[in-house]
């Protein structure tokens, strides 16, 4: 079995635009990835990197197989991929997934089997983006108690953010320590919410590094009272003493991860003994084995695991596989209500997220990752397509 053709797609989806390949092989075998970068800017830098990176590493009848070798090969002979950062990791991670899907298919098993066999039937999962549509402070409550009505026993969201009218989410700078109702605002939020959730709801707090180390801790001390399950990344991806300063101020578990590439760049942050769980983003941190690598380190730790998960269905997918099989899961993120924000496109043909009950992700046990492309929604999306 060799490569065949490869297509690069750039979806444009409502609040998000991810970007997806589809590897095909002589024999027709198809493997998707996606490569994380669906918000923010560096989505088209993704592409083009992951274009060049299909036309100089999976040419000359490429086995799909050697998985390991292939992203070595990469890793060690791109350059500026030691020391490198989202978009060549995200584009690494696109292609080495989709040969993990295509392998999987090949041998007519799930995607967990080639990672040790799943571990669990079922996953915790979280809802984020439940507070899709909400226009106000004021409508928060009532899209919380809407989630929790829907079976979600844990809500994540951002209480530093202003949710945009197209549904995107603006994180204030850490320039905005001169805005003390910033703090304010942000902790009645957190009372709203949990005032509707109830008190049984795990609620998770993401912090997306937007305001000063104090300011953070300050913030942190004023919400203890509401039993925050977590607070994710409290400190900038890479100020580690940031991170040490906080996490040994509050009472609050730390998570981080999504801004962090490969087991290299999470190997200081283990090292400081100052975080509670880890957050590998699989389309962005270097692939599926890379994420497992980081979660076997983790183990050594004694830390939890869970996969930061904010792309297309796809996503969604691929973390199933992962967080089926790793001994040290603990709960996995996923978006329900994308369809929500105009223009959102499914570009999936059968998606997980419908199959959620009870907060809980059902695990399939369909070869490969289980999912395929609903080439419809994709059709003005091409990006590149390569003969290999």
């Amino acid at each position: 079995m060799r490569l065949k053709t490869a297509n690069v797609y750039v979806v444009e989806s409502g609040g998000i635009r991810p970007i997806l390949l589809e590897l095909v092989t002589d024999e027709g075998v198809i493997g998707l990835g996606e490569a994380g970068l669906a918000y923010g800017l560096g989505g088209l830098a993704a592409a083009g990197m992951l274009k060049e990176m299909i036309e100089r590493y999976l040419v000359d009848g490429c086995d799909p197989f050697r998985v390991e070798r292939l992203w070595t090969e990469i890793y060690d002979h791109s350059f500026w991929t030691k020391g490198g950062g989202p978009v060549l990791f995200s584009a690494m991670s696109a292609i080495e997934q989709a040969l993990i899907d295509i392998k999987a298919r090949a041998l007519g098993v799930p995607v967990y089997e080639l990672l040790g066999g799943r571990m669990r039937d079922g996953l915790r999962t979280y809802a984020n983006g439940w507070y899709f549509g909400c226009m106000s402070d004021g409508d928060l409550p009532r899209a919380a108690e809407a989630a929790v009505a829907d079976g979600y026993k844990a809500l994540k969201f951002y209480p530093f953010a202003t949710i945009m009218p197209d549904g995107r989410l603006r994180h204030p700078a850490l320039r905005a320590a001169s805005e003390p109702e910033l703090l304010r605002r942000a902790v009645a939020r957190v009372a709203a919410v949990r005032q509707a959730a109830g008190p049984d709801i795990e609620l998770m707090l993401d912090l997306s590094a937007g305001t000063t180390p104090d300011d953070t801790i300050r913030f942190c001390h004023a919400v203890e009272k509401y039993d925050i399950t977590y607070i994710e990344e409290p400190a900038d991806p890479g100020d580690i003493g940031s991170l040490v300063k906080v996490a040994s101020a509050v009472s609050q578990r730390v998570a981080v991860g999504e801004r962090v590439y490969t087991r290299y760049g999470f190997r200081d942050i283990l090292e400081t003994r100052a975080v509670d769980i880890l957050q590998p983003d699989i389309s962005n941190t270097g692939g599926l084995l890379e994420a497992c690598k980081i979660a076997a380190m983790a183990e050594a730790y004694s830390l939890k695991v869970q996969p930061h998960i904010c792309a297309s269905a796809l996503s969604t997918a691929v973390g199933m596989h992962f967080s089926a099989s790793i001994p040290n899961f603990y709960i996995q993120e996923h978006f329900p209500y994308w369809d929500r924000i105009p223009g959102h496109r499914e570009i999936l043909e059968d998606p997980i997220e419908p199959t959620v009950k009870n907060g809980v992700i059902p695990i399939r046990d369909s070869p490969g990752f289980g999912v395929m492309l609903r080439k419809e929604a994709l059709q003005d999306s091409l990006y590149a397509a390569t003969e290999l």
